[in-house]
């Protein structure tokens, strides 16, 4: 065999193998529509703090007589469970959608600038106490829209980058800062204790409406026919209310001073594919 004929079956073979490894690929007229459903774990961190605030003391001894703590709010790692879809018209570039609840606990502090007034109940003192590393149940349901770019749409394990943004639906306040103590009748029967909520800051207008937008790295990885695993980073984008100031502590409740601050949400999140083909027939 010549070396012109050796070389004209070598740019043969080249061709008939690139179009071998072509023609799996989607293309315009094979769109994928691919399902999503996953959770993990999302954490922050502080949300603010508040280096003085005046709190009277509970019932006033005398006229004026008021303790100060210092008080903050922190976000508690918590989870992310979320439904999406992506649809994919050309091989790298998909539209994509999701719906995500973000179980973000935060989480009280509170600490005392200084010894507590004579009480014979210790209101605030014990106030404090309840406040400091309490539990508070604020969470946020994300409505987000985007795109998605895959640089290797043929491979068994695909990297992707995606970008979506939208509205998130706020559950809870981010600002409300108060402690729940018992305190017994003047006859000291604490059988019959009832129990007071000491605010040291109250929340006035209570956000429940804000704007959220997410950046994720990822990976899929195929399972089966029809499905994948897909492992994702998140850096999750929002806007809460924050504390910017004192309450006036001879107002009841105590309204803070509220401004608003971008937090970053990190999340890592598990999810699990449904990959759906859609396939044009041909006529004759």
């Amino acid at each position: 065999m010549t070396p012109h004929r050796v070389r004209g079956s070598v740019l043969i073979v080249a061709a008939l193998a690139a179009l071998a490894s072509r023609a799996p690929a989607q293309s315009p007229e094979r769109p994928l529509l691919v399902l999503s459903m996953g959770a993990g774990y999302v954490t922050g961190g502080s949300i603010w703090r508040l280096d003085r605030q005046y709190a009277l003391v509970f019932p006033p001894v005398t006229s004026g007589e008021v303790d100060s703590v210092a008080l903050g709010r922190l976000f508690r790692p918590g989870f992310e469970a979320g439904l999406g879809v992506t649809l994919f018209r050309s091989p790298h570039i998909g539209l994509s959608a999701e719906i995500s609840f973000l179980g973000i606990s935060t989480e009280s502090r509170c600490s005392p600038l200084g010894p507590f007034a004579a009480d014979s109940r210790n209101v605030n003192e014990r106030a404090c106490v309840d406040i400091q590393g309490k539990l508070i149940r604020t969470s946020a349901a994300a409505f987000q829209a985007g795109a998605t770019w895959r640089p290797a749409a043929e491979a068994r394990v695909q990297p992707y980058l995606r970008a979506v943004g939208g509205l998130a639906l706020l559950g809870g306040s981010f600002v409300e800062t108060g402690g729940v103590v018992a305190v017994p009748p003047a006859s000291g029967d604490t059988a019959r204790a009832s129990f007071v909520s000491q605010v040291f800051l109250a929340d006035q207008d209570r956000r429940e409406l804000t704007w959220v937008a997410t950046l994720a790295l990822g990976v899929t990885m195929e399972a089966g026919p029809g499905t994948q695993l897909r492992f994702e980073v998140r850096d999750i984008m929002t806007n809460v209310s924050s504390v910017t100031g004192p309450g006036d502590h001879l107002s009841s409740p105590p309204f803070a001073q509220v401004g608003s601050r971008t937090v970053h949400l990190l999340a890592l999140t598990v999810a699990l594919d449904l990959v759906l083909e859609r396939q044009r027939t041909r006529r004759y």
